[in-house]
């Protein structure tokens, strides 16, 4: 039997439950792109949502959680315009590298996503962030793996979560430094060099 929700909490079954979150997340990432997770205040997100600071406490359990659902929102808007470039007929290795690239592009460029990578002078505010980015950028990756899974091209013993997690290390990490690597070009070597056969079965024929 599950625990019920606290009675102060707000009900996902409620008729304006998914606008009244939808104003609190659409909140924090305006103030994130402002002002970094820093600028992330449960009375401020309120305040640009136009509602009481209690509304922040009855719809996320934590800070941490309000910064991954703005995550999750962006790093979706990200995934669906690089599906929609791609297509879902492209050769599953040229569907990871070209997936990944344009995610890092794509990441880099988002406003919100560089500023949770901008380093702060508060380790609780740097992990805080790291954590939101880690599970944020979930979204994003895990359709090329499901799909790869669907059709059989994941390497032995590979599963959708562990390409997942292992995935999460290499992006976020390319996304916090990027000088690793020369230029887009030799980022696509690379991926084609070490992650592609990693992860992907060596014949997809």
């Amino acid at each position: 039997m599950s625990v019920s929700e606290p009675t102060w909490k707000a009900q996902p079954e409620g008729p304006e439950y998914d606008a009244v979150r939808q104003r609190l997340v659409d909140a924090a990432e305006h103030l994130i792109r402002d002002g970094g997770v820093g600028a992330l205040r449960q009375d401020a997100v309120a305040t640009h949502a136009g509602l009481a600071r209690s509304s922040v406490y009855r719809y996320f359990d934590s800070k941490e959680e309000l910064v991954t659902a703005a995550v999750v929102q962006s790093t979706l808007r990200i995934g669906a315009q690089i599906q929609a470039a791609i297509g879902t007929d492209a050769d599953p290795e040229q569907l990871l590298v070209q997936g990944i690239i344009d995610a890092l592009e794509s990441m880099a460029a988002d406003p919100l996503l560089h500023a949770l990578t901008v380093p702060t002078s508060s380790r609780a505010m740097t992990k805080l962030a790291n954590n939101a980015l880690r599970e944020g950028v979930r979204p994003l990756l895990e359709p090329v793996f499901v799909a790869a899974a669907e059709r059989g091209v994941l390497r032995q013993g590979v599963s959708v979560d562990d390409a997942l997690r292992w995935l999460q290390v290499v992006s976020l990490g390319l996304m916090q430094a990027p000088s690793v690597v020369a230029d887009l070009d030799a980022l696509e070597d690379l991926l084609h060099l070490m992650l592609v056969p990693a992860l992907i079965e060596g014949d997809t024929s």
